[in-house]
């Protein structure tokens, strides 16, 4: 991280792109929130979707975001594909417009992007101005926009190793996950949330729905000798009804930042996807690791992240084998 704030120190306003999931908006909010401390003279304005997710998480930390439209493309075809040339157009004009105003404003300015929809737009319209381009790309394999922006970029900060072969290697450098400094404070006062000194099993499963992996922990916990803290996420609360008959489980709707470090020091198990900002902040408290990839994910990138922890000695259970898991569980109780 401090190759990435030492090439950011000398902007006087960074222009914050990254929306869609957690995986592109968590570390927008955390390289923030570390700018902000370390750099007082910096402004920041994060440029996304109108009526976004990340829209939601900018106003909640309180960070200047404007809205432009953008069209979020699938892996599969269809008849969105083909509006994406017209909305793009549409997007790097908007975009255009915001980023000409401040640099009129604020001439030292350079654009950060994590990725995601919309940010190929923000990229290109800042080019056009001759605003340098920063990108960070958490996974193994890149998502489609920072491999487009690799090209127009200043320098490419990479989370792995084996991302490399996909840039030019006179501009990228690894640096690990950006994580959130909220994530190592230890609060005094903090809800003490593990009730007993039994095994403690998380499981966390981020931003894009697990409801599979859910039922399966629903069927496996049963009479297993441990403590479980189950955070559903957004798009689970209906998984609810199936873990409150259990009474060595506690449900959470979601984990704050502020939460997270009394919880997982004393996590012995994670159950959890393939999230690199997840799998990072988990492995940094020293967290055993069920890893189990969203099959969905983006060029499968989640099963490529899971295999790097692997090698270094976790768990990758994949999702077509979820009649494993119980077993799987008790081989670490």
């Amino acid at each position: 991280m401090e190759k990435i704030l030492n090439e950011l120190e000398k902007f006087e306003k960074i222009i914050l792109v990254g929306g869609g999931t957690g995986g592109h908006i968590s570390p927008i909010i955390a390289l923030h929130s570390m700018l902000s401390h370390q750099f007082s003279h910096q402004q920041f304005l994060w440029i996304g979707g109108k009526k976004s997710e990340e829209q939601k998480e900018a106003e909640k930390s309180q960070i200047p975001f404007v809205g432009i439209p953008i069209l979020k493309l699938t892996t599969t075809r269809s008849s969105k594909t083909l509006l994406y040339p017209f909305f793009l157009l549409k997007s790097i004009f908007s975009a255009y417009k915001i980023l000409k105003s401040e640099q009129k404003n604020t001439p030292k300015i350079a654009i950060f992007s994590k990725g995601g929809p919309g940010a190929l737009a923000i990229g290109l319209a800042g080019k056009i101005l001759g605003i340098p381009v920063y990108i960070h790309e958490s996974d193994t394999i890149p998502g489609r926009s920072n491999l487009q922006m690799a090209k127009i970029s200043e320098k490419i900060f990479l989370g792995f190793e084996l991302a490399k072969k996909f840039f030019p290697q006179n501009s990228c450098e690894v640096v690990g996950q950006i994580l959130d400094p909220k994530l190592f404070e230890k609060n005094p006062n903090q809800t003490i949330f593990w009730k007993t000194t039994k095994k403690h099993i998380l499981v966390i499963c981020g931003s894009q729905g697990a409801k599979s992996v859910f039922e399966a922990i629903s069927r496996s916990c049963q009479n297993l000798d441990a403590e479980w803290i189950v955070v559903l996420g957004k798009l689970n609360a209906d998984m609810r009804p199936h873990f409150e008959q259990f009474q060595n489980i506690q449900i959470l709707d979601w984990l704050e930042k502020s939460e997270q470090n009394h919880i997982f020091l004393e996590t012995d198990i994670a159950i959890t996807r393939g999230s690199a900002t997840t799998l990072a902040e988990l492995d940094f408290f020293d967290i055993q690791k069920i890893i189990i990839p969203l099959p969905s994910a983006a060029k499968n990138h989640q099963f490529f992240n899971a295999k790097e922890y692997k090698a270094h000695g976790d768990t990758l259970l994949e999702q077509k084998n979820l009649s494993q898991l119980r077993e799987t569980i008790e081989s670490f109780l």
